[in-house]
């Protein structure tokens, strides 16, 4: 049974407000920007009856015509990126695997040249692999030390309970918290010695959610040999308006059998992909009835069926729609294998991840999930932990999402990433605000709580008043990035390709603050300090 609206909250439903951008021309920026034309009179933009008599005579502000310049740029780009990062990846991975440029002189001597031609083998890594090639998990402290004092865990709930802001923290040092803390506990066996070793689910999710950008074999290689959990299964899905598998997840198990926990990862933005990037800042959205305003190009990787802004239920419908076995539908295909998993292991609970891009669709994930009703799932629900995510949806769908979802979604965002700050919250035309609770980190790994969906500084990313201060942190980030090991140790050692990637934040800053690697960094030296009563 489909969740009813909530009572008292805003008009929804019956709404749309699509902008296409393929269709808009250099005098219609011009036009935005001079004539104040009425947004809906535009012939690019698709509004739904309610939407355009809600709108009136309301133009398209500075935001939107930003925003279609952007468009207009990645469009371009497009072709040109995809060739520059297939050829970047060769080359890297041919260094990278032949060990330096020395190695590669070896190789040809001994006639055992490494040429990685094969993208999908288990040895082969994509940009953001190569930027932070970490793969090992990093294990809560189990005897004391200093290790005790960073920030490992996040709490939720132990029941349906209502929970106050500062029960989500859990400061190590002290150890003083009121939640229950989830932990994933993985017994393996080192020689004859059977030990325990635990991980927190902000371990886990940051990790899970990096190795997603990776290929089939390389995350199930991962997960089965390093981390010594149980890989499920890769999933490409179809993306019916685009005309390609445009969204990627994985599942995996921390057992094969009698596991505790169901690990759902999307794939985010890659960087060479500039139409991940595209829909990363579009400000379309559609009327999803008691769900609000959703970003129509998350709906779309996830499954919509209909751009269709009157009947929810017809634009994404509970039953999965007839789909080829070699065209999955995303939300379908990982609701079906959530449903088998769970079945088996009727002790285990769902986490839900995702960077970036992938950050987005975890968090809409469970929504479309409240949305039919699907309580199954929604019941073994433990946490969903979202990294440098952009916005999904307006306020009632935040609402939704904390009314109709069993634990609130944490979102954590490092210093002055742009992704988060994207979609522009450009109100009335794209009223786009984040919900969930926000784990905002500095550059020095220090966090703090910004709770009721409130947006980390600089939320719309182009505020002057914060650029000495981004670019003032893009410089430290670098200094950080080429000193960090000195203090942290060898784990923290970045080499040439992360250093030129945070280079490049001197040019685009909040660029390199979207990195992964920070995301990591974060969850294992930052520290929030415990609330006092």
């Amino acid at each position: 049974m489909a969740v009813q609206p909530l009572a008292g909250g805003p008009k929804m439903g019956a709404e749309k407000l699509i902008i296409r951008s393929e269709k808009v021309r250099l005098i219609d920026i011009l036009s935005m920007l001079l004539l104040r034309r009425p947004i809906t009179s535009y012939r690019f933009v698709e509004a739904g009856d309610q939407t355009a008599a809600d709108f009136g005579s309301t133009p398209g502000d500075w935001f939107v015509a930003l925003t279609e310049v952007i468009q207009k740029a990645l469009s371009a780009a497009y072709y040109p990126a995809m060739y520059i990062g297939i050829v970047v990846e060769f080359l890297l991975n041919f260094i990278a695997l032949n060990n330096g440029i020395l190695g590669i002189i070896w190789n040809i001597f001994r006639c055992k040249l490494v040429i990685p031609l094969n993208r999908e083998a288990p040895n082969f890594r994509s940009m953001i692999g190569l930027i932070d090639g970490r793969t090992e998990l990093k294990p809560l402290p189990a005897g004391g030390g200093p290790d005790d004092r960073w920030l490992q865990v996040v709490g939720v709930p132990a029941s349906g309970k209502a929970v106050e802001e500062e029960d989500y923290f859990v400061d190590v040092e002290s150890g003083d918290s009121s939640a229950a803390v989830p932990l994933i506990q993985q017994e393996y066996v080192n020689g004859r010695l059977l030990r325990l070793r635990t991980y927190s689910v902000f371990e886990v999710t940051i990790m899970a959610a990096k190795i997603a950008y990776e290929n089939a074999a390389y995350i199930e290689n991962v997960v089965n040999n390093v981390w010594k959990f149980n890989f499920v299964g890769f999933y490409s899905c179809w993306n019916k308006f685009v005309g390609d598998h445009t969204t990627q997840a994985f599942v995996m198990t921390d057992r094969a059998t009698d596991a505790s926990v169901v690990v759902v990862s999307f794939r985010g933005t890659e960087p060479f992909n500039m139409r991940d990037w595209s829909t990363d800042v579009n400000l379309s959205w559609l009327g999803m009835g008691a769900m609000g305003h959703v970003h129509v190009g998350f709906l779309k990787a996830l499954g919509l069926q209909e751009e269709d802004g009157k009947d929810a239920g017809r634009a994404f419908p509970k039953d999965a729609p007839n789909a080829a076995a070699d065209k999955p539908v995303a939300y379908y295909k990982l609701r079906d294998v959530l449903r088998e998993q769970l079945k088996k292991h009727p002790n285990a609970n769902v986490v839900v991840t995702g960077h970036s891009l992938g950050g987005a669709l975890a968090a809409i994930f469970p929504a479309l999930l409240a949305f039919h009703g699907e309580r199954d799932i929604l019941d073994r629900l433990l946490a969903v932990n979202t990294y440098g995510q952009p916005r999904v949806g307006d306020a009632a769908f935040a609402a939704f999402l904390r009314a109709s979802v069993p634990v609130e979604p944490l979102r954590v965002v490092y210093r002055y990433d742009v992704v988060p700050r994207v979609p522009f919250d450009a109100p009335p035309v794209a009223a786009f605000t984040h919900g969930g609770t926000c784990v905002y980190f500095d550059g020095w790994y220090a966090g703090r709580a910004i709770a009721a969906g409130g947006d980390a500084p600089n939320p719309n990313y182009f505020d002057p008043r914060y650029m000495m201060s981004m670019y003032g942190n893009a410089l430290g980030d670098l200094f950080k990035g080429a000193f960090l090991w000195t203090k942290e140790g060898k784990d923290y050692r970045e080499g040439a390709v992360s250093l030129l990637y945070r280079a490049a934040g001197l040019l685009v800053p909040g660029l390199a603050s979207h990195s992964p690697r920070d995301y990591v960094n974060a969850v294992r030296l930052g520290r929030i300090a415990a609330k006092k009563a």
